[in-house]
């Protein structure tokens, strides 16, 4: 494959994604202003709030300790979840920094860091084993978790949040592949459903006024 083949297929995926991403938007605004609410929804400066939380269909998954991770287990905490990769040159280890400042700043406040959780899925399971999932996102904070698991678990679970990816062949190296994925941070309430979003760019400021600011709408304060 040619210079140019190569430059238009990533355009090409990189449409795609960029098309879910507006379809997914589109939708979530959508049922903001046709969904009636008793209150008025909570004013986020950067992210998306579902009036109606989404419900996440069974799935199964494996933490970095090898340990099965389903529904149940994303159950009991809030979590900012993000699809990557630990290869990734660019978005993932901007945003698991903006995790870390997101965690350190939610951490002065025991309740808040107490009840939040955050996810690093990998969408990479034939290179990031759990053992480098661990060491790659526990870099950032001990406490983050890793998970992975089969190609079409992760593909599944990750249209359900509105988060698509491709893997970008090498012909030089097939080992030595990119994977253009969606660059949303996701947030899950205790129940274990999709409640909000965060397009890029992130900033860990903006995400933690608005995780507030949904805290306080979602229990009443």
């Amino acid at each position: 494959m040619s210079t140019g083949d190569s430059k238009s297929t990533r355009t090409r995926s990189l449409t795609w994604i960029s098309i879910a991403l507006v379809a997914m938007v589109a939708g979530l605004l959508l049922a903001k202003y046709v969904i009636p609410t008793s209150r008025p929804l909570p004013v986020l400066s950067g992210g998306t709030f579902l009036p109606e939380a989404k419900n996440l269909s069974p799935f199964q998954l494996i933490d970095y300790d090898g340990k099965p991770f389903g529904p149940k287990q994303l159950q009991g905490k809030w979590s900012f979840v993000f699809f990557g990769y630990t290869n990734c040159p660019d978005v993932c280890p901007a945003t698991l920094y903006q995790f870390k400042l997101i965690a350190d700043s939610l951490g002065k406040d025991q309740h808040l860091g107490d009840s939040t959780r955050f996810i690093f899925i990998s969408v990479d399971p034939d290179r990031d084993t759990p053992e480098h999932l661990k060491k790659y996102v526990q870099y950032y904070n001990p406490h983050f978790l890793g998970l992975t698991g089969a190609d079409s678990v992760l593909r599944s679970l990750g249209r359900e949040m509105g988060i698509i990816y491709l893997r970008m062949p090498n012909n030089d190296n097939a080992e030595d592949y990119l994977i253009d994925h969606s660059s949303a941070i996701l947030l899950t309430n205790p129940a274990g459903q999709l409640a909000a979003f965060f397009s890029a760019p992130h900033n860990a400021n903006t995400i933690v006024a608005d995780y507030k600011a949904i805290r306080n709408y979602v229990e009443g304060n």
